[in-house]
C-alpha cells in the first residue's frame, strides 16, 4: 500500500509529505523544479525497507501551498527543510538526504546553513552549478509569463518537455509518468517557477555566497548523473565532484535527468549501498 498523504505547517504554509518505513536510519527525499514528492514513487518502497523515508512537497509545488509573490530564497527553503526535520523528530546522527535537481541545490544550502544536520548526502543530477544570466528574469515579466504559462502547461508542450527528462520514456512506469506529468502541468506551480525566476539572485548558490563555501562540507556525498541528461549536462557532474571535497560520482549509462524513474532498482541499490557502507572517503577528514 502506498504511503498516505500527510500535512504539516512549515513557515506558516501547509505542506504535503509522506512517511514510510521504520528504520532508525532516516532518509529525506527532495524533488526538483516543477515536480513533487511523487517523483520518487518508484523508489520509495525499496528505500523504505532500509530507511524511515520522509518525502515532502517543497513550498510552491505538488500539493503544498503555492503562495503568490513569495520572496523565495535558498535561506527560506533551508529554514523550511530544517523546520520539517525538527517537527518530524528527524534530527539525529542517522539522518541522510537525497535531492534531485533543484532539490539537490536546496540540500546543499541546508547543509551549509545548518551544519551537522546530515550525515551523508545524495545529489542526483543536481542544480546549482550552471550560471543563469540575470537577463533570464525577463521571462517572468507579466506579458511574457502569461504567454509562456498557456504554452508550457498545455498537454502537447508539457508532455514534450517532460519526456525530455528521460533518455527513453518506454521504460518508465506509465502511471508514474502520467502522475508526474500532471504535476508538471499545474498552473500554480508554473507561477512558482516564475517567482523563483524573479528571485534568481537569492536562489543561486554563487550569487548567494554559498558556492564558495562548499569546501566546508566534510560529509560524504554521492553524486548520481545520467549520461544522457538533456536538462543539466553530465559535464557538470565533474564540476560538482571537484567542488565537494568528500564526494564520489556515479554515472548511469543510457539515462537522462531522472534516474529514479528510469532505473528505480539501480537507483535504490546505489543509494542504499552508499548510505549504509562505511567504505567511503577513507583516509580523509570526511566524517
Amino acid at each position: 500500500m502506498a504511503p498516505q498523504n500527510r500535512y504539516i505547517t512549515l513557515g506558516g504554509h501547509r505542506h504535503r509529505y509522506i512517511e514510510s518505513g521504520r528504520s532508525s536510519h532516516t532518509m529525506l527525499l527532495l524533488h526538483g523544479i516543477s515536480s513533487s514528492l511523487d517523483f520518487y514513487d518508484q523508489v520509495i518502497p525499496a528505500l523504505s525497507a532500509s530507511f524511515r523515508v520522509l518525502a515532502v512537497d517543497l513550498l510552491g509545488f505538488g500539493l503544498s501551498d503555492k503562495p503568490g509573490e513569495k520572496e523565495y530564497s535558498l535561506k527560506l527553503y533551508a529554514s523550511l527543510i530544517r523546520e520539517f526535520l525538527e517537527k518530524t523528530d528527524s534530527i539525529g546522527e542517522n539522518l541522510y538526504a537525497t535531492g534531485h535537481s533543484m532539490g539537490g541545490k536546496y540540500l546543499l544550502a541546508s547543509a551549509l546553513h545548518y551544519p551537522g544536520t546530515f550525515r551523508k548526502l545524495v545529489l542526483s543530477n543536481t542544480d546549482g552549478f550552471i550560471h543563469v544570466p540575470s537577463w533570464a528574469r525577463i521571462i517572468s515579466l507579466p506579458g511574457v509569463r502569461q504567454v509562456l504559462k498557456k504554452v508550457m502547461t498545455g498537454e502537447k508542450m508539457s508532455k514534450k518537455m517532460f519526456s525530455a527528462a528521460f533518455y527513453r520514456t518506454d521504460g518508465v512506469n506509465r502511471d508514474s509518468f502520467r502522475k508526474n506529468l500532471d504535476m508538471a502541468r499545474n498552473k500554480e506551480a508554473f507561477d512558482t517557477v516564475m517567482s523563483l525566476n524573479r528571485n534568481l539572485t537569492k536562489l543561486d548558490l554563487n550569487r548567494a555566497g554559498l558556492r564558495q563555501r562548499l569546501g566546508e562540507l566534510k560529509i560524504p556525498v554521492l553524486i548520481i548523473w545520467g549520461d544522457r541528461d538533456q536538462y543539466i549536462s553530465p559535464k557538470v557532474a565533474e564540476s560538482v565532484k571537484n567542488e565537494l571535497p568528500c564526494s564520489n560520482l556515479v554515472i548511469f549509462a543510457d539515462c537522462g535527468h531522472a534516474p529514479m524513474l528510469e532505473y528505480p532498482v539501480k537507483f535504490s541499490d546505489t543509494v542504499r549501498e552508499f548510505i549504509l557502507s562505511d567504505n567511503h572517503n577513507s583516509g580523509t577528514p570526511c566524517s
